[in-house]
């Protein structure tokens, strides 16, 4: 079931890069939570197979006759696809493929005059995030034990769009850093509840809004996210005490003029 997954995952990605891929920017983004918003009405109303409203039941997954009964188990498998990701990830990149890629991402214009097929890595794009996609969905739902269309709501998309401005965009250890603070961060705000008085702690809607304004600040006034401040603090060290504030004084001046690009 997980590879059949990544393999539907690959192929609605790519079928839904046709009607988008000449969208770009905030037209782009507004389209694309449209189409989310359409599969979580397909999920709440097609019964035969979702359950529809009602949901349905997932059982533990079973590779090669083996069924994934402990926790480790599965911990494991998940580790085991997170390190055949991250395999596949980083040698895309160092590709040719992976290369025009982030060509096009620089500059279409520029790309395209390279000689560079904008629709089909587009859709290339598209196909490879929709299996990666899958994947990851396909375990979440192992994981949970029993879906609903509620699992995959709006809160959802957020928490993975907060993953990668949080982690740093664009970065491999920032996707890493960021599934690890998201993950990590509704625990803290749990334990921190305990601590605060009873009208701030059940304020309704607390998680979801501190999620955006924590986003928020990162875009602020960390763009490159966790990955790019533990790049600053390894620079420090390195740097350490030789020039260190003629160093930081030319990295705050080039950050600026990277947020007003």
């Amino acid at each position: 079931s997980i590879a059949l997954a990544g393999l539907m995952g690959f192929s609605i990605g790519a079928l839904i890069t046709i009607p988008l891929k000449r969208m770009t920017g905030i037209y782009f983004a507004i389209a694309s939570l449209a189409f989310a918003i359409i599969v979580e009405e397909i999920i709440a109303h097609w019964k035969s197979v979702t359950g529809g409203l009602g949901g349905m039941s997932v059982d533990m997954p079973v590779i090669f006759g083996f069924e994934l009964e402990s926790t480790w188990h599965f911990y494991f498998l998940c580790l085991a696809v997170l390190l055949a990701v991250l395999y596949c990830t980083i040698n895309l990149i160092r590709s040719p493929s992976g290369r025009a890629f982030v060509a096009i991402r620089d500059s279409e214009i520029s790309a395209e005059s390279m000689g560079i097929n904008l629709s089909i890595y587009k859709i290339k794009s598209f196909a490879i995030s929709g299996c990666f996609t899958g994947l990851a969905g396909a375990l979440f739902a192992h994981r949970l034990y029993f879906l609903t269309p509620d699992t995959f709501n709006f809160l959802l998309s957020i928490q993975l769009l907060m993953m990668v401005v949080v982690g740093g965009l664009g970065t491999i250890h920032g996707a890493i850093f960021g599934a690890i603070f998201v993950g990590l961060l509704p625990q803290a705000i749990a334990i921190a509840k305990d601590y605060l008085p009873p009208s701030i702690g059940e304020f309704p809607g607390m998680e979801p809004g501190l999620f955006g304004i924590i986003m928020v600040l990162f875009i602020i006034f960390e763009p490159m996210g966790l990955y790019g401040r533990w790049l600053k603090l390894k620079l420090y060290l390195q740097m350490f005490p030789l020039y260190r504030k003629a160093t930081f004084k030319r990295q705050k001046t080039y950050l600026k003029t990277e947020r007003v690009q």
